[in-house]
């Protein structure tokens, strides 16, 4: 009983679990018949994974949703000078996801439910949450092929002002993504690291086709980068720590406006004065 006020608690830091008390009380329930949770992953989580996982298992299937990069990230792989994208789930008939589940059993529930917020619902340090999510608990087909299991699952959170509901273009993409980064990394080592497990495990959904497309556009922006730009962000790509990055990224804008302040102040100088045409006072008489 006390578990069951435990993890009903946790699932209210959840949007979209938050207020829908009947959901929680399903999910409540199933886990207590279970011994267990999981959460579907799709993105990072199954390159890099939350704490407390106990078992991973891939090659699993959600029917009804298609990714997209349809989420602006300022912390993790952008900033608020410059949002990078994010994968997000959105509801679509004749499409299907395949991705990882994340289980954990009842002596981690909270411990994982916990993990899983902090690392899907970051706020920064102004305060700003990032809730480019809602979450559901949704029925995912197991690598066997028969057996169901449900989960939990990031789905786009449309009221979220990080929300892009006008699909972006290819090429508008790869634009943002080959350039922005943020205390995680760049956006490009987001695409990148993503891609390269869905190709080693064979992971072949919906959204194969467009992130293989959008990965080659990418690749083609960093090429023509220009060469200042283009050290940069591989030497950021190089760095191993969250705190080194952030110092980075600070480094990076202080720099950024003072030359800003160079350049303002230089053109300010080369403006040639102005010289008024003098005249003589009349006198009245």
């Amino acid at each position: 009983m006390e578990q069951s006020r435990a993890l009903d608690e946790a699932l209210k830091l959840l949007t979209g679990l938050d207020n829908d008390s009947t959901k929680r009380a399903n999910i409540v329930e199933y886990v207590r018949e279970n011994g267990r949770i999981a959460v579907f992953a799709y993105g990072s989580l199954i390159w890099n994974p939350c704490e407390h996982v106990e078992q991973i298992i891939p090659d699993c299937l959600l029917n009804g949703y298609i990714k997209g990069f349809i989420c602006q990230d300022f912390i993790y792989r952008g900033t608020k000078d410059f949002t990078g994208l994010t994968m997000g789930l959105k509801p679509c008939e004749d499409c299907f996801v395949k991705g990882y589940m994340l289980m954990a059993g009842a002596n981690k529930l909270i411990s994982f439910i916990e993990a899983f917020i902090k690392r899907e619902t970051p706020i920064s340090v102004d305060g700003t949450k990032m809730d480019i999510y809602t979450y559901d608990f949704l029925p995912v087909i197991m690598s066997d092929g028969k057996t169901i299991e449900w989960a939990l699952t990031c789905v786009v959170n449309s009221n979220s002002q990080f929300y892009l509901p006008m699909t972006l273009s290819i090429k508008q993409q790869a634009e943002i993504i080959s350039q922005a980064y943020g205390i995680n990394g760049t956006n490009f080592q987001y695409l990148h690291n993503t891609l390269h497990t869905y190709r080693r495990l064979s992971l072949i959904d919906t959204f194969t086709g467009e992130i293989e497309e959008l990965y080659a556009a990418v690749l083609i922006y960093r090429k023509y980068l220009n060469k200042h730009e283009r050290q940069w962000l591989e030497s950021f790509e190089k760095l191993t720590t969250k705190d080194e990055r952030e110092l980075a990224i600070k480094l990076r804008k202080t720099n950024n406006i003072r030359m800003r302040q160079q350049k303002l102040f230089a053109r300010a100088y080369s403006i040639e004065p102005t010289v008024s045409a003098k005249y003589n006072r009349m006198v009245s008489v």
